[in-house]
This record gives C-alpha cells, structure tokens and sequence, in this order.
C-alpha cells in the first residue's frame, strides 16, 4: 500500500501542483485580486486557462489513480530514494499549496526605488499617448501623465502650473524631497517600471511613511533643493492620506 501510494504522489505531483496554482489563480480572480500581477486585459484569457489547467490536471489524476489500481504490482522495495522522491514531491506541492493562501498584495516601495524611481524609463514615446502633448487642460492628468511630461518637457513648461495626483511615498535618499509613485504595467508585475513626481517636503519622513498613499495638490517650482537632481518639484498646499486603490497601477 505505501508503494502504490507513494509512487502514485511521485508521478503525479506535476499535476497536484498544476491544480493548485490553477486554483489559486481561480482564486485571485473571484477575488478581484488578478489585476495585482497581470494587466486586466489579460484577466479573461488568464481565468479561462487556468479553468483548463485545472479541469486537465485533476482528469489526469483520476486517470492515473485508476490505472494504477488495474495493475497488479509484485514487489515494493521502500529504500531511501522512495522516501526522498516522496519527500520532494511532497515539498514541491506544499509549496504550490502555499500560493492559495499568501496573500495579494502590490509591489513595494522599496521595488520601486530598486528599479529606478528617479528615472521614469518606462515613459518611451511608445507608452505616451501623442494627445497628451497636445492638451490645454491640465486639471484632469494623472500622475502616470504628469511622469511623462516630466522626461518629455523642460523646467519652464512646469513652473506654475497645478497639479493633483495619488501615488505611495517611495524614497529615494533626499530628506525633502519624496516620490508620490506607481507602477506601470505592460503585461504583468514582472515587467512594471516604477513612475513618479517629486514632492517636496522638507523632513518628510517624520510625516510619511513609505508605501503610505496620498492624494497630494499643489504646484510645481523650480527645486529649491541644490543637492537633489531634480530641477522641478511638486509643492504640496494640500496632502491627504487615502486608501490604495483597488487598481494600483497604471497602464
């Protein structure tokens, strides 16, 4: 019995942990959660398959519980290497198990300023829509929008002019200087490049904690930082913390 047993686990531990991570997917969908990792427009398509993956993981399952009950087995030998594959399979599954039950949650702060806050590189002229430039009307950009008129324009297209945006505090080493950041996703969580607007606030940090989100107004000027990099920053008149957002990133 522990032969047929074990070995049934060792062979078909692929498709224990297939349903299980297809399970978890399945999960994170009817939580809402998906768009945490993938773009939402890949939610459907994602869903449908890991429908798939679990419909074909747990058929092969069955099939295989059965088969190996049709067999008549003469010998069993339980030696070490039994026990260590049975181990492993079952480590490797327990793993897989664990995915149900984490957690959702977003990229950090810290994973921003990893992968270069100050720079906004995923704002190419391939990810900037060309009606942006042409707008009169600022009141209505985002954050995402404000990041790209930040590598496209020059200090003195900025000075005076209002803005409001949500981001979390993310630091990049300057005392009076934070970024309000989010993520830009293409496809999924792997591929998202950090964006954001300077904030300044001298002695932020006694105030706001990183990953913290706030809705902050204000107006840009020429940074009156002579250690910060940046020549134009956004002065907050009002700052506000909020709840994050059920869709964090920006696409």
């Amino acid at each position: 019995m522990y032969c047929k047993w074990s070995a049934w686990h060792v062979e078909h531990c692929g498709a224990i942990a297939m349903a299980l991570l297809c399970a978890g997917v399945i999960r994170l969908g009817i939580l809402g959660k998906l768009q945490l990792y993938i773009h939402p427009r890949y939610t459907i398509f994602t869903l449908v398959m890991a429908g798939a993956g679990l419909i074909i993981a747990l058929a092969s399952m069955v099939v295989g519980y059965r088969s190996r009950h049709a067999v008549q087995t003469t010998a069993c030998v339980r030696d070490n290497r039994t026990i260590a594959k049975v181990i492993t399979a079952l480590l490797f599954v327990m793993a897989c198990a664990g995915f149900l039950f984490v957690r959702p949650a977003t990229l950090s702060a810290r994973a921003a300023v990893n992968r270069g806050i100050d720079r906004n590189s995923a704002l190419t002229d391939a990810n900037v829509s060309s009606a942006l430039f042409d707008t009169t009307d600022y009141s209505q950009l985002g954050i995402k929008d404000w990041s790209s008129l930040l590598v496209h324009y020059d200090a003195n297209f900025f000075v005076g002019k209002a803005a409001s945006i949500t981001g979390f505090v993310a630091d990049n080493g300057n005392i009076n200087i934070f970024f309000a950041s989010r993520f830009f996703v293409t496809c999924c969580v792997v591929d998202a490049q950090p964006i954001g607007v300077p904030v300044y606030a001298p002695d932020w940090r006694h105030r706001y904690a990183p990953n913290s989100w706030l809705e902050i107004t204000g107006e840009f000027i020429e940074n009156p930082d002579a250690d910060s990099p940046h020549k134009i920053v956004l002065k907050p008149s009002r700052i506000q913390s909020v709840a994050p957002p059920r869709e964090p990133y920006v696409y």
